[in-house]
């Protein structure tokens, strides 16, 4: 099981000259994600791609205490 998921509020995709099939992460839709050691997160496309999201185009459905600790949030539960 991932370490986070999140639930995007916006549908998010990469800027048109990088665009791969499967490369979005859709709006009401959970995704697996990953942050890096400064909490930036990226969201799992349904293709494997990873993609940054800002903060208010997602929310956490759950994350370990130090992400959320860094964005100052509440979990979102279903």
């Amino acid at each position: 099981m991932a370490d986070i998921r999140i639930r995007m509020i916006k549908n998010v995709m990469p800027l048109p000259l990088l665009i791969k099939a499967g490369t979005v992460l859709k709006a009401g839709e959970e995704y697996d994600a990953v942050s890096n050691k400064y909490g930036a997160i990226s969201g799992i496309c349904s293709n494997g791609e990873l993609l940054g999201v800002k903060p208010d185009e997602f929310e956490f459905i759950f994350a370990p205490d130090w992400v959320l600790d860094l964005h100052q949030c509440i979990i979102h539960n279903a």
